[in-house]
């Protein structure tokens, strides 16, 4: 089916910093399955197709981003269409009975149909849209009736808050509900680029950059510093102080989803108590818990920011989503406390999300050069939930008692699912607070963390909200509702420069990265917690250049880091394994300069 739409103008012109953003970010992304964007849309029980149509191109030609072409480049533009033709693919179903049509498996097919259209080519509307209908009867002149709709968008043209805002405003539209579009439409894609090159969006960026740069100077390498679950045949590590231990590299993805009714009751409890939103009490339980696993009592996490706070922003139809740092300080503080501490966090975190990619890799670049770090920057917390605001005024929400709470724990659901691979070694979505909680945990390295780890996780928080239904808890209260053991390490592992580094994985990288000069990574040598020492060989001949090749591959090693002082001899010694046999020196210091000494 073809939806004529029409807008407003034609237009052209540069990327805003979301767009661009996003553009950088698919650039990098081999996967398609993150590519796109989609929507089950709410779709009337008596609707027809022409009903549909009619939605589709009011919106289509209210939001310039769904019409919107992109031509990537040196300089990538954008092309606004001021009108144009959707196909809209239409699927005939049968069913004996349309009462027992199965819409949420619909959907989910229809989901599977636009993905395996592949990646949108340059040209093409940034939207797709599949309908499910049952054939009208030609001897009655009755309808197509649709059973299931589903809007799929290049991620270039929506985020999921935008794609939030569209199917709000279908629903609307098709139910003829047209007072919520009253005023014209938001702010335009295009008409940001403007905007954001004024002396006053210059100045914040000044500023954005600057938070950056305070908050990576204290962010982990690692958010989720646990070793390795099995032993094979990687390279051994020989350490100063013990034998030397192997490893193997993980691989695979694991993906795990939460449903928790007694969950959902504990989040409007503590909302109600503590005037916040529901994801900032998760966000809060989250960190808990992972400050308990890890040990780390101040979190430096990456989340992913709608920067829909301004005014002028709040109903924008675009991409807007970027990066953002939130910081916890898990102490000895209750946990309501915790949660109001964490809504502040996110505020802040979401007034310093809109920045240009390539200054903040720039910023980010040369903060993990002077730590020896590679920073992990997929968001852990991937809030996917559109709440108004924190909760005002008093609140009737009744306290559950723990009789109800664990009756409905009892229907909790624990689902696993596959995930594409990807490259972030642990990540959780907030899929749903209404109700119940719907939380996903999700990694690419099954070799650190497994279905059962990610599992206990999900769990932990549960347990936690549900603790935390009743009233406060303390920092004692806090540790005892999280059913987890902290992460065991031996001697094996530092605590360098606010991260926790495992010795083992340091001379896997250097094995790796400098495999010709016969590295050796030694603790508390030279007055520094780690120094390699190694030999010179025609690529490697002064710190810098032994720097820059583990920089090189650290992505792989996460819970690495590189060496802090490099120690260049001009052979390999007898016995390697003595710091001592290291002699013949020709030069050394911290890589972090070309020449040290």
């Amino acid at each position: 089916m073809t939806v004529r739409f029409r807008g407003t103008r034609s237009a052209e012109g540069p990327l805003n910093i979301g767009q661009y953003n996003i553009l950088q970010w698919l650039r990098g992304e081999s996967e398609q399955f993150f590519a796109a964007v989609a929507g089950e849309l709410d779709v009337p029980a008596a609707a027809v197709v022409e009903d549909v149509a009619e939605a589709l191109a009011v919106l289509v030609g209210r939001h310039e981003g769904l019409r919107t072409t992109y031509v990537d480049g040196v300089a990538p533009r954008q092309f606004v269409h001021a009108t144009g033709d959707l196909v809209v693919e239409v699927y005939a179903i049968e069913a004996a009975d349309p009462r027992l049509v199965d819409r949420a498996g619909l959907s989910r097919d229809l989901t599977r149909r636009l993905r395996a259209a592949g990646a949108y080519r340059v040209g093409e509307l940034p939207v797709r849209a599949a309908l499910a209908v049952l054939p009208g009867d030609a001897s009655t002149s009755s309808a197509s009736v649709v059973q299931a709709a589903v809007l799929g968008c290049s991620h270039l043209a929506v985020d999921y808050q935008a794609m939030e805002i569209v199917k709000r405003e279908f629903a609307d539209l098709i139910r003829g509900r047209t007072a919520p579009l009253a005023g014209g439409p938001p702010i335009q894609p295009l008409d940001l680029v403007a905007l954001e090159r004024t002396p006053k969006a210059l100045r914040h960026e000044e500023a954005v950059l600057g938070y950056w740069g305070e908050r990576l100077s204290r962010m982990p390498q690692c958010l989720y510093p646990v070793p390795r679950r099995t032993a094979g045949d990687g390279p051994a590590l020989r350490g100063a102080d013990g034998p030397a231990l192997r490893g193997a590299t993980g691989s695979g993805s694991v993906a795990v989803e939460l449903t928790s009714t007694a969950a959902g009751m504990a989040l409007r409890a503590v909302t109600a108590r503590t005037r916040t939103s529901r994801a900032s009490v998760v966000l809060a339980a989250l960190g808990a818990v992972l400050s308990h696993r890890t040990g780390n009592r101040e979190l430096v996490l990456p989340t992913l920011s709608a920067n829909r706070f301004e005014p002028h922003l709040r109903h924008h139809v675009g991409s807007l989503a970027q990066l953002a740092l939130i910081t916890l300080t898990i102490g000895d503080t209750t946990f309501d406390r915790l949660v109001r501490q964490a809504w502040a966090a996110v505020v802040a975190a979401s007034r310093h999300g809109r920045y240009d990619v390539d200054r903040q890799r720039a910023v980010a670049g040369r903060i993990e050069h002077e730590r020896g770090i590679v920073f992990d920057c997929e968001p852990l917390f991937n809030n996917l939930v559109i709440e108004s605001g924190p909760a005002t005024g008093r609140s009737t929400a009744p306290v559950p008692t723990p009789g109800e709470l664990e009756a409905a724990r009892r229907t909790t659901q624990v689902r696993r699912q596959p995930m594409p691979v990807g490259t972030t070694l642990i990540r959780f979505d907030l899929y749903g607070t209404d109700g119940e909680l719907r939380l996903g945990c999700w990694s690419s390295d099954t070799d650190r963390i497994c279905d059962d780890e990610a599992e206990s996780l999900l769990l932990a928080v549960e347990n936690l909200l549900i603790a935390a239904a009743s009233g406060d808890l303390d920092a004692r209260g806090i540790c005892g509702s999280i059913p987890l053991d902290p992460v065991e390490r031996g001697p094996g592992w530092l605590f360098v420069d606010g991260c926790w580094v495992e010795v083992t994985e340091v001379q896997r990288l250097l094995d790796d990265a400098l495999a010709s000069t016969g590295a050796r990574v030694f603790t508390a040598v030279h007055g520094v917690p780690m120094a390699a020492h190694l030999a010179r060989t025609g690529t490697v001949r002064t710190p810098g250049q032994a720097h820059a090749a583990c920089m090189a591959a650290l992505g792989a090693y996460p819970t690495a880091m590189a060496p802090q002082h490099y120690v260049i001899c001009e052979r390999i010694p007898g016995d390697p394994d003595d710091p001592a046999a290291w002699t013949e020196v020709c030069c050394q210091g911290s890589g972090r300069e070309e020449v040290d000494s």
